[in-house]
């Protein structure tokens, strides 16, 4: 997709935003716990701090054509931190990963990580909150998020997820969520990535049948705004889910609706406008034994994207852990993703039909308190049939984790 930022200048609302916004919530739902109450009641906050440092191989870094084999190390300080009273629970991480890639690629990485979650509770009221701050690269959160990427480039994404659930009975209740996201590319032209903003809400009910069945049901609208190719979409619908137990610690939700999706795009005269319907769906299985656990996943979902149009990622995918011993556990991870374009036309581009494949086994050694070893095996498959492109990758790596002494504060 060719793009040019002739006579274009676009400064995102969100870039002065994000860190008032993210910052004013949080501090409105701590003055909010502590004013409703008027009682502090006990109180504990806890950090934790660590230090891994890993050594890396990967026999194709971009997944790509080309001569990509790198070795790498990375050393990825992090800070854990928790405080909970009575009725307000802040919970976070303050993470970074400073990466060093030799060989056919030479190249340094800083990623950063500020994850928060917080809740407060009342009688029959919750509230909660979920963002924060994530700089990593196409290749990590991208990839997994969505299954397609063309290029490697760094992406910096703000999230804010602010939501109130009230109970209206003891089986009833009703809930309601906004989604803020803000992903910017670094240097992403280049790579025909452009910079966007989603604006969504869900709300509906959702209903206890009784101690092993769930039922809900979610309406969505949704906008995803590209100012510098100056399209707009938009996706809503409605949703139906239903969790059960199943006993002996088994458990499966599913849930499938449908999106009315339309974009719409300036053009030179006029606009072009484009509308399509897609059902969505989300499946999961999850089966604990004694010392295993077992998860199954299967979904559809609509995903925006840097290359200014919605993505249909459909997904089928697995996990498995198990405790060898007490300090020793193994796991296998992997999935299968097929990605095509939604509402495409001919002066946004299309996205090609592509598929992801992936799958991870690794082992996890905790040889002491304060040690643990990790040892992981990644192989990554990737496949753009109207380009005539395959490309794959075996990646390894060997890390070692020092967890600092817990540091509490209780009263």
């Amino acid at each position: 997709m060719g793009l040019s930022n002739a006579g274009i200048n676009h400064v995102p609302v969100g870039t002065w935003l994000r860190p008032c916004f993210l910052a004013g919530l949080c501090a409105v739902m701590m003055m909010t716990a502590a004013g409703m109450r008027g009682e502090v009641g006990a109180a504990e906050w806890a950090a934790e701090p660590s230090l891994s440092v890993k050594g890396e191989y990967n026999s194709n870094l971009l997944l790509f054509n080309g001569n990509n084999e790198v070795w790498g190390h990375w050393v990825s300080p992090a800070v854990k931190f928790k405080g909970t009273t009575e009725s307000l629970t802040v919970e976070g991480n303050v993470k970074s990963d400073f990466v060093q890639y030799y060989g056919n690629q030479d190249r340094s990485l800083t990623n950063l990580y500020f994850p928060l979650r917080a809740s407060y509770h009342s009688d029959r009221h919750t509230f909660g909150f979920e963002g924060g701050f994530t700089r990593d690269n196409t290749l990590m959160g991208e990839l997994k998020q969505t299954g397609f990427v063309l290029g490697f480039t760094q992406r910096s994404m703000w999230t804010a997820m602010p939501s109130w659930t009230v109970g209206i009975t003891e089986r009833l209740s009703w809930q309601s969520n906004y989604q803020f996201m803000d992903a910017q590319y670094e240097n992403g032209l280049r790579l025909g990535l452009v910079d966007y903003q989603v604006h969504g809400g869900t709300t509906g009910p959702t209903y206890s049948l009784g101690l092993l069945d769930q039922v809900q049901l979610t309406g969505e609208y949704t906008v995803v705004l590209t100012p510098f190719i100056k399209q707009d979409s938009t996706y809503y619908g409605l949703q139906g889910g239903w969790t059960h137990d199943f006993g002996h610690e088994m458990t499966g939700s599913f849930s499938g609706g449908v999106r009315f999706v339309t974009s719409t795009q300036e053009i030179p005269g006029g606009a072009l406008t484009n509308r399509e319907t897609v059902w969505v769906y989300k499946g999961t299985l999850r089966k604990k034994f004694e010392r295993t656990t077992i998860q199954m996943d299967v979904s559809r979902e609509i995903n925006p994207s840097g290359f200014g149009l919605l993505l249909q990622s459909d997904r089928l995918g697995g996990s498995l852990s198990h405790n060898l011993t007490e300090t020793l556990s193994a796991s296998l991870n992997g999935g299968i993703y097929f990605v095509s374009g939604v509402v495409t036309n001919a002066t946004s581009g299309s996205v090609p039909q592509s598929r992801f494949t992936s799958l991870s086994p690794s082992l996890s050694w905790k040889f002491s308190p304060w040690w643990t070893l990790d040892l992981s095996y990644a192989y990554a498959e990737r496949a753009v049939d109207s380009f005539n492109q395959w490309n794959f990758s075996n990646s390894t790596f060997v890390m070692l984790t020092y967890g600092g002494q817990k540091w509490s504060v209780s009263r």
